[in-house]
Formats: C-alpha cells, structure tokens, sequence
C-alpha cells in the first residue's frame, strides 16, 4: 500500500510535520521565555505584595505588566516604604493618619441602641443647608469640651510642614507564605469627616460669637487636611476627602453670608482656595495607585480565595451572579483573562482621568458594556468565565469620578464666585467639569450667584466691588 503513494505526497508530509513540531516547540519556548522574561525583569522584588503575577503566561497579559513595571506601577512602587516591616505599624509622628485613628478609633463601631458622645453630635448636626443653632451648641457644649483637646491635636499637626496622611501598615493575616509584604490600610480615611464635624461646632460658636476670624480659620484647617489626605494616590481616601470638603462648602455658605462678615475675610477665603485649586492633586494619581491596590488583590485571591479576599459587601455582589466554589473554579481558569482586561480598563481610564468628567463618558460607557455583556457567561466546561475579580475593581468607577467631579466643581464655581466678587471679571477659565464650560455667574439684588451641573444649589456670595 505504502508502494502506491507517490514520494512527493510523502516528502511533503514530512515537511508539514516537521514544521508543525518546529512551530509547536519554538511556540512553547517563547512562552515559557516571555514568562521568564517577567520574572526576571528586575531581580529587587520588582514583584513583591503581588507575587503571583510573576507566573502569566499569556501575551496580553505579559504586556499589560510590562507596561505597568514601565510605568512603575507596581505595588512595590505605589506603596513603597523604607522601613523595616515591625518599624512599620509604630507610632509617626508625621503621619496624620496614625493621629486620627488614635484619637477617634474608639467611637467605632457605632451601636444606635445606645450612641456614644461622636454620634450625639453627629446626630445634632444639622443636614442639608447649614446654620448655627444656639440651643444645639449649648446642649452638646460638654461633649464639644472633651472633644476640644482632639480637635487641637489635629490642628497642632497640620502646621507642620512635614504633616502627610499615609497608609497605616499591618501584617496580613494568611497563611500564604509567598507574600511578604504588609497589607495597607487606609480606614483612618473615615475619621476625616470626624475632625471636620469638630470644626463645624467651632464654625457655629465662632459665628455666635461675631467672631468671623475664627469661623474663616476653621474653613482653612479643614481644607488644609483635605490636601494632605488627597495626595496619597487611593480611591477610598479621596473619596472620603471629596464628600468632606463637599460638606464644607454648606458651612463656607453661611460663613460668606453672615452679617459680619467682610472683604478681607472674603480675600484670606478665595485665596485659601485659590491656592487649593492651584495644587488640585490630579485623579490620574489616583486611578494609577488605585491599580496597584487591584493587582494585589487579585493576588490575594489568588492565594487565599475569594472568600479571604473580599469584603463581606464585595462578596455578596459575587453571590448574587454565581455560587463561591463556581466562581473560584471559574477564576483559577480564567484569571489571565479577568486580570488582562482589569489592566486594558484601568490603563483607559489612566488616559482619560486628566480630562473634564463629560469627555471620559464613551470610556467609562465601553468597560460599563464589556463587564455587562460578561454577565452570567460560561466555558464549554460549564464554569463561569466572567471577570469576577474586574467587576468587583471596576463597577463603582464612574460613581467615584461624578464625586469627584462634584467636588472639583465646587470647588471651582466658589473661586469664580469669590473672583468676581472682588472685581475679577475675566473668569471663563475656570470649567464645570460636567458641561467643560465656564460658570454661569450673575449679579441678583446685591449679592453674586453661581450655578453648577449635579451641585443641589446655588453659591452666593456678597458684592464686594467697589468696597474698600
């Protein structure tokens, strides 16, 4: 039979087969040196904390990390600290993240059945548009005297020019012997609103004095605090930092209408936020340690499961699409996949995180669509192969940016205001994040108003112009 078969037809097998074997080895050698590759590209533990992420094998995902450690993205770049890791979780004194949980840690957690003296004032403040309320001052005037010595204490640091908020570091509680690297923690951002509600009763008293000095210098230290915790590149931070400062403006209201209140208080104000808006911290920072933050949970997952890995909330959101031991069976199968687009997403969003909220909707739109149609999709093994881990990083993304918006716009709309109030005309450089264009300002009855998109009401302020 063999006999019957022409040489040519058989030289021309050889020659397929001997290329196809030649493909397959050379294929597989350039996978497994593109790993190498990875692993070898810098020998200082360029991928300590995320460890795992040194065994992709897949060329997109290999490309992806490589234009992270180009970037140096890493989270042994975004989270770097010289210390020694017990020197870590030691008192700093320059730390201003260390102070608050010291000083308002013990308040938390809150029981409704029985509140305790920080959520008495919590509870008397007042919601919505701000106002001194003398009955609510004299009532809480005890609980405001045992917080004072707090209140100075943060005040006492934010002097200091070498005052920064910082991650506070703990060892991780796993059993993963690969990960040396402390966790982060950031839960001092919370206390933040904690201070700045002290602030607020210092506003009220001074108000109810005449005392419109005082009134302006609590505004300033919330604002200052508010920039020192900005500039740590994390997402919880700066959001926590946004709805602060958001507040704070429904107080600088009343302050800038007060009947006391004159030119030279609005000067130190519009130039306090002048100055603000000046070194506004750029959300790419903060998008670019916000990836770091994800691939060391990705690693953790990996190592520990979902179930160790993910906040009670964060796993109920997986429960709800699929069951546990589906969806971890699902990632071990599909994780270069799921980690590939969390690294294509976040990198979009690095590129557009520098321009007004309006023009990052197509981007934001795209990933919305792209995890929505991997909702409730299966492989021909019947495991769920949607990115789990993605949705989880990526789902609040475009909530996080419209506060963050907010709060750039008002901050921006109260220095136009305040510029015009003071006989600075040309404005239209300042843009409402949500529309790109400038503010609308107009003169009523006296005093200067300006509106903003997705900001409840207006800001007003006195005419100052022709004031001395």
């Amino acid at each position: 039979m063999l006999n019957k078969i022409p040489l040519n037809y058989l030289i021309a097998a050889f020659i397929f087969v001997a290329i196809f074997v030649f493909y397959i080895s050379a294929n597989t050698k350039l996978r497994k040196q593109r790993a190498v590759d990875v692993q070898q590209i810098d020998r200082r533990s360029r991928f300590a904390g995320a460890e795992t992420w040194r065994e992709a094998h897949s060329e997109d995902l290999i490309d992806e990390i490589r234009n992270v450690i180009d970037q140096e993205g890493m989270p042994v770049n975004v989270f770097a600290d010289d210390r020694k890791p017990k020197e870590r979780n030691v008192d700093d004194p320059t730390n201003i993240a260390v102070t608050l949980h010291h000083l308002f840690q013990e308040y938390y957690p809150q029981d409704p059945e029985k509140p305790n003296d920080l959520q008495k004032l919590w509870d008397a403040s007042p919601a919505g548009a701000w106002d001194v309320d003398e009955q609510v001052l004299h009532d809480m005037h005890a609980i405001l005297v045992k917080f004072e010595p707090k209140r100075q204490t943060v005040r006492k640091m934010l002097l200091e020019e070498t005052t920064r908020f910082n991650y506070m570091f703990n060892q991780r509680d796993t059993k993963s012997i690969m990960s040396v690297q402390p966790a982060v923690n950031t839960e001092a951002s919370k206390y933040l609103a904690d201070y700045a509600l002290l602030e607020e009763y210092a506003v009220a008293q001074a108000l109810l004095d005449g005392n419109i000095i005082e009134a302006t210098n609590a505004l300033w230290y919330i604002f200052h605090l508010a920039h020192v915790a900005s500039k740590l590149g994390n997402v919880g931070v700066r959001s926590d930092v946004a709805l602060m400062r958001l507040q704070t403006y429904e107080v600088m209201q009343r302050v800038v209408l007060d009947p006391k209140f004159e030119k030279s208080d609005m000067v130190f104000l519009r130039d306090m936020l002048a100055e603000r808006q000046e070194k506004w911290i750029s959300e790419y920072d903060t998008w670019f340690g916000d990836r770091a933050s994800g691939m060391v949970l990705y690693h953790h997952v990996m190592m520990n499961g979902v179930v160790n890995a993910f906040t009670p909330e964060e796993l109920a959101l997986v429960q709800n699409r699929a069951n546990i031991d589906a969806v971890m069976r699902g990632f071990r199968a599909h994780h270069e996949e799921d980690k590939t687009f969390y690294l294509e997403s976040m990198q979009r969003i690095l590129n557009v995180s520098k321009k007004p909220f309006v023009k990052r909707q197509d981007v934001l739109k795209r990933i919305k669509k792209e995890l929505s149609d991997m909702e409730s999709t299966y492989d021909e093994n019947g495991l769920p192969s949607e990115h789990f881990v993605a949705y989880v990083l990526l789902k609040d993304i475009d909530r996080l940016m419209q506060i963050f918006a907010q709060d750039q716009s008002a901050l921006n709309r109260a220095v136009v205001v305040m510029h015009r109030s003071l006989g600075q005309s040309n404005t239209d450089s300042y843009h409402d994040p949500f529309t790109d264009e400038p503010y609308e300002v107009r003169k009523v009855k006296g005093m200067w108003n300006v509106s903003a998109t997705m900001l409840p009401r207006d800001f007003q302020v006195p005419d100052f112009t022709n004031k001395e």
